[in-house]
């Protein structure tokens, strides 16, 4: 098993420099569509771009410029569009009449299974409700033979059902759409909202100097005749995508354990040495949903009672501890751990290296 005697005796190694370590971006020089370039982000990196400032901004039109081919967009990881349960819209069947010309528009589904936009208030039409029974994983759907508009729809989902109906991928898209069975199109849960929002959770700083321009769900990032976000329904652009070098565990284990873990199968456990680092572990911790408590590779000497991270560089001028400051050496706990407070800040704190939790290692 591994130890940590040695590391310590590397107290004195001086801090790295740290900043955009965790992150890279890449293209994907194919056009495909947003379902197609999503998928192939995850296949081949972590997922689609996410941008949060300006710096990140430059960096993905410095990509696009130095392509070697005539496409200027790629698609990024955003939406301004939700269901009617508050999930992400990661899958879409837009047909060629999917044209968002309002501020409030909602989504139905033809024949077709092609998914089209109406006026969420003005419109009236059958539409489809899902419902799950208890203790069953699966989802039922209900098409409900009656004409109200969107809003009337979602509450009548809602009070006799579970929701009007989400559709993730295609084979639940095939599903909805045997059920329209040769009528007209009926209302499914979706609903646009002017505003943007990262599908990982963050907040983007990146609003001064770029606008979005017309409307749709999914914006792509376009650098000709110049740079903007652009949100309209196109059918291809290139993939802009990133890679997270954090690997958040499936298992829960010891700090012990999870130092072998992560010395096997990856570079080691994971260090924050700078807020870069600790904003890049947040976002991934977020796109997981999870509020920790998670291991990181921090540990402290029982002896002398400092606290050191296990690829033996010290704690440096940036730490994120609760309350501020370390815990006092006489009376805290050893080994070292992230998770998300009540005002929804992650902090560092000390744990029992013996009880099990998930583990964040650092990859390559």
């Amino acid at each position: 098993m591994a130890r940590l005697s040695v590391l310590f005796l590397l107290w004195g190694v001086p801090l790295l420099n740290a900043t955009g370590r965790l992150r890279s971006f890449h293209l994907i020089d194919t056009t495909m569509s947003i379902n197609e370039a999503r998928n192939a982000c995850r296949k081949n990196y972590t997922d689609l771009a996410t941008i949060y400032n300006e710096e990140e901004n430059k960096e993905l039109v410095n990509i696009l410029n130095n392509s070697q081919s005539d496409e200027n967009s790629g698609w990024i990881n955003a939406s301004s569009c939700k269901w009617s349960n508050g999930y992400s819209v990661t899958f879409t069947n837009y047909s060629g009449t999917f044209n968002i010309t309002e501020e409030n528009c909602c989504g139905a589904i033809n024949t077709k299974g092609r998914w089209e936009c109406f006026k969420c208030t003005s419109t009236k039409m059958y539409f489809m409700c899902h419902y799950q029974d208890p203790g069953q994983q699966s989802y039922n759907y209900s098409l409900i033979i009656q004409s109200k508009n969107w809003t009337e729809a979602q509450l009548s989902c809602r009070k006799n059902h579970t929701d009007l109906v989400t559709i993730s991928n295609e084979t639940l898209n095939d599903l909805v759409k045997e059920a329209v069975n040769g009528r007209d199109s009926f209302s499914i849960g979706l609903q646009y909202n002017h505003s943007l929002y990262w599908l990982d959770g963050g907040h983007s700083n990146c609003t001064d100097d770029i606008q979005l321009k017309k409307k749709g769900c999914f914006p792509y990032l376009s650098i000709q005749p110049y740079v903007l976000w652009f949100k309209i329904n196109v059918q291809n652009c290139y993939a802009l995508c990133y890679k997270s070098f954090i690997h958040v565990s499936e298992n829960k284990m010891s700090w012990e354990e999870a130092l072998d873990f992560c010395n096997s199968n990856y570079s080691g456990l994971l260090s924050i040495q700078s807020e870069n680092d600790q904003i890049e572990t947040e976002r991934e911790l977020k796109s997981r949903n999870i509020s920790g408590p998670v291991w990181v590779g921090l540990r402290q000497s029982r002896l002398f009672g400092f606290w050191i991270w296990t690829n033996g560089l010290n704690m440096g001028n940036w730490t994120n501890w609760k309350g501020g400051s370390q815990p006092k050496h006489q009376i805290s706990e050893h080994c070292g751990a992230i998770e998300k407070e009540a005002d929804g800040q992650y902090k560092w704190s000390d744990k029992d290296c013996r009880i099990n939790l998930r583990v964040l290692c650092e990859r390559k």
